[in-house]
This record gives C-alpha cells, sequence and structure tokens, in this order.
C-alpha cells in the first residue's frame, strides 16, 4: 500500500512540473504541506521526495529545503499524428513536429517516423494500426484515446462508461427497451461505446435495437419516426454514440410529447451544452482532453527517460454529467 501511495505522490509532482505547476529552481511546498494534502505518512513523502532527487527532478539545498531542478535544455524530437495543435503547450519539452496521418497511408512512407526519438499517435484510425505494429517497441511510442495491444497508450474508457451507465439503467428499469443510436460514419472511439452498451446489454440478458443514424439531420429524423413508436408509459433507454445525433433525437422526443426521464432516458457523449440550447440538460459523458495530453506527455517523457511506468496503458474514466435525460 505504501509503494503505491509514494508512487501515486511521485506522480502528481512530476505532473505538477511539466505542466509548469511547480517552476524550475522554485521551492516544492514542505513536508508538512503534502503531508496534509496527499493524506499519508510522513515517510511515503519523504520516500517520493528522496526518489525525485534521485532522479534529478528535483534537488535539496542544505539549509534551505527541496527544489526543482533547474531546466535542463534536453528536447527530444517528438512525431505527433494527429490531433492538431493540442501539444502546443509542451514544445518546451519536445521539439515537436506534426504531421496529418495521411502521409503515413503508404508504407514507403513510414521509415520518415524512424528519425524521431518517439512518436506520438493521436487518436489514429484503424488504418495506421499496421505502422503501429510494425514499429512496435523499437522506440517509444504513445497513443491518445486509442488503444493497440502492446503500445503504451492513454485513453478516455470510453468502454466502460457506456457499460457504466447501461447496466444502471437496465437494473433501475428491467422493462424498458434498450436502443443504440449509431453514427454510420463509425470511428474507433464510437465502436469502443457501442462495445460498452453491448457488455451491459449482453450482462443483463436483454435484448437492444441498433439504429444505423445516417449523416443528414432529417434523414435522422426520418429514421426515427419510422423506427421507434413512443407510447406514453412504456419506458425506453435509448443511448447514442455520440453528440451527432443528439439534435435530431431531441427534436423527435419534442414532436412526441415525450416525458423526458419519465419514460424515456437518453444518454450521449462530450455533451456540455447548457440546458437553453435543446430545451432539456441531457445527460453525458464529458472527456478532460488537457489531463489526457498531460499524463500521455508524462508517460511518454518518463520512456524517454528511462524509467516507464509498469502499466503500460491507463484508461481515464469521462466525467458524468446527471441531466434531466
Amino acid at each position: 500500500m505504501q509503494t503505491q501511495s509514494f508512487q501515486k505522490i511521485m506522480r502528481e509532482l512530476e505532473k505538477r512540473i511539466h505542466t509548469g505547476v511547480y517552476t524550475p529552481e522554485s521551492a516544492l511546498p514542505s513536508r508538512t504541506e503534502l503531508i496534509a494534502e496527499f493524506k499519508v505518512a510522513r515517510a511515503t513523502v519523504e520516500r517520493a521526495i528522496r526518489e525525485l532527487i534521485r532522479s534529478g527532478v528535483l534537488i535539496s539545498r542544505q539549509g534551505s529545503g527541496t527544489f526543482v531542478a533547474p531546466h535542463i535544455e534536453k528536447k527530444y524530437r517528438v512525431a505527433q499524428i494527429g490531433g492538431g495543435n493540442f501539444f502546443h503547450e509542451f514544445t518546451d519539452l519536445f521539439d515537436l513536429t506534426p504531421f496529418p496521418p495521411s502521409e503515413f497511408s503508404r508504407k514507403s512512407e513510414w521509415k520518415r517516423l524512424l528519425k524521431f526519438d518517439a512518436l506520438l499517435w493521436v487518436r489514429p484510425e484503424a488504418a495506421l494500426f499496421p505502422v503501429i505494429e510494425a514499429i512496435g517497441s523499437q522506440m517509444p511510442q504513445m497513443l491518445v484515446n486509442r488503444v493497440v495491444p502492446g503500445i503504451p497508450y492513454v485513453s478516455t474508457d470510453h468502454r466502460g462508461a457506456y457499460r457504466k451507465i447501461t447496466a444502471e439503467r437496465l437494473a433501475a428499469m428491467p422493462d424498458a427497451c434498450p436502443v443504440f443510436l449509431q453514427n454510420e460514419q463509425k470511428s474507433l472511439a464510437t465502436d469502443y461505446r457501442f462495445d460498452g452498451f453491448t457488455d451491459a446489454c449482453r450482462e443483463a440478458e436483454r435484448f437492444y435495437e441498433l439504429l444505423a443514424m445516417p449523416v443528414e439531420f432529417n434523414d435522422k429524423l426520418s429514421l426515427l419516426n419510422k423506427r421507434l413508436q413512443y407510447t406514453r408509459g412504456k419506458r425506453m433507454i435509448v443511448v447514442s454514440d455520440s453528440l451527432a445525433q443528439s439534435g435530431a433525437f431531441l427534436r423527435w422526443g419534442t414532436e412526441h410529447g415525450v416525458s423526458w426521464g419519465e419514460d424515456v432516458f437518453y444518454s450521449d457523449f462530450d455533451n456540455d451544452y447548457p440546458e437553453n440550447v435543446w430545451g432539456v440538460a441531457v445527460t453525458s459523458f464529458l472527456q478532460d482532453h488537457t489531463a489526457l495530453y498531460q499524463e500521455a506527455v508524462i508517460r511518454l517523457l518518463r520512456m524517454l527517460d528511462g524509467t516507464p511506468d509498469d502499466e503500460p496503458g491507463k484508461l481515464v474514466f469521462p466525467q458524468f454529467r446527471n441531466g434531466r435525460t
């Protein structure tokens, strides 16, 4: 238990240093403050600090205290494939070269990646898995919001989140009909969410209805009117793979006089719009992208420094927004 505690403190202090909360040569909070914050014994805090001093992250000055080590100009060359400018704030840590995923659609282009010290893959789709697997452990790689067996990753727990809300609602409403709204233009993330939904249905021994939602709004609404039969008092659990289906489904509900949270229970993903946008606060899961990117960067730095994490990957459960649907 103590081993896990001191490692957790180490990781948190490292994260604060790499993200600028504690700047180079600034004083670390006192032992007393850290003990109070992390709610652990003094020996646990002391061990975490001792390990960080040993690895060069912190320095001890006799009579003055413990400080963040001076910034060392040591930049790794990292290729970022996909993800736009999400990692621009970490350019003081990496010599970052961004690439669109399309640049590596041909096998002849893969060798360009070998000149870098590490690869940062942001939401890669299945078409890029062959190059990720071909490189394997030849060089440090980090996946963000995707999971490939054998490759380090940091990802939102899409599957776990959808399994949880579906299982809870099925348990609370054993007579309700479960329905999944699936975008015709699927991605790996939406596939993970569908897997979580089907996990819960299978565990509850429940059949479900799957609606393959078209792209255009009016086509979505037409399909919903054709496939969903709403009767007051007959409960329905509807889970959408993304925010993309919410506009049409909420319009369908308004046109049919649906009683949200009584007859029809709806949830989606990454819907942080206020109630006045939809007319109702939608139940949703929200990703903390900043936390994902920070965790990915910290883990990649540790791989480059030769001190990788014991666990190959980390799943981050998204924030649950409990709306009125």
